[in-house]
């Protein structure tokens, strides 16, 4: 009699986990498509670590955008996790990207830490308030830590997203993806020297996008970026290009979380 209790109130506490998105809660919010979560986040061991390196305390903060498509956590939704360069702010940075990655049915992720000198904001301190901030939602969700990833960002957040995809891929997320916009320097490599994520990290698909008159991270210099890569034995790079200078282009994204769905296989809404 005790077992089947047991049983039961498992059951009452998961069943609505695959209600209706509308239904959905995370934490106290109520999940609702297109709309931003933000919630506070405890450090974990090495976001600790690099908050006492920077001489700040407090906790990290993350945002989520769940996209239409998310209605059941019991099945997989894509997730693009947004880097920017040190010193920015990820979340503020959200509604560059909202719109193109729930249009493809992903949902959105950023993090950010306690303010601290731009020199301060080093590719460890982001990554322990990121990590920070996923060990928290997936306390909350912990279906999420089986959803596709794709690491995204721009300039000097691109050179971020190749580093972050390394630590994902070491700590056991799924990374399908990552976009690197206007990046000038290979990253990815110093990815796999910090993070040690193996060689799987190496066959994940980058998309490296320049525009054509950009003064700061031209073709040439994705050319180079490639170059570097390939050299440090990844296996996998797609380099397109678009009119205008030193400036994001979500067409560009589009098409790059385009590629990455088809790449791994998922099934993508259409437009």
């Amino acid at each position: 009699m005790r077992r089947f209790l047991l049983v039961c109130i498992g059951l009452a506490l998961w069943q609505p986990l695959a209600v209706d998105a509308q239904r959905l809660h995370f934490g106290t919010n109520l999940v609702v498509p297109g709309q931003s979560i933000h919630f506070s986040a405890r450090f974990n061991a090495q976001g600790y670590l690099e908050a006492s390196r920077a001489g700040v305390g407090g906790a990290a903060r993350g945002a989520f955008v769940p996209p239409a498509t998310l209605t059941n956590l019991l099945q997989p939704c894509p997730l693009l996790i947004l880097s920017v360069p040190s010193g920015g702010s990820a979340i503020r940075w959200m509604p560059n990207v909202t719109n193109t990655a729930l249009e493809r049915g992903w949902a959105v992720l950023a993090a950010d830490g306690p303010k601290v000198e731009v020199n301060d904001d080093t590719i460890q301190f982001g990554w322990g308030m990121l990590s920070s901030v996923l060990d928290q939602f997936t306390r909350t969700w912990p279906q999420a830590k089986q959803w596709p990833v794709a690491c995204v960002g721009f300039s000097g957040g691109a050179k971020r997203s190749a580093a972050v995809g390394a630590a994902m891929t070491h700590d056991g997320w799924r990374v399908i993806g990552v976009f690197m916009g206007g990046c000038n320097e290979d990253r990815a490599t110093l990815g796999l020297q910090l993070f040690l994520p193996g060689n799987a990290y190496k066959r994940v698909p980058f998309f490296l996008s320049n525009g054509t008159s950009d003064p700061i991270a031209n073709p040439q210099h994705a050319a180079a970026v490639a170059a570097s890569m390939r050299q440090s034995g990844f296996t996998t790079l797609r380099l397109e290009t678009y009119e205008g200078g030193h400036r994001p282009s979500n067409d560009q994204l589009d098409l790059a979380l385009s590629w990455f769905a088809v790449s791994a296989g998922l099934n993508q809404p259409r437009r």
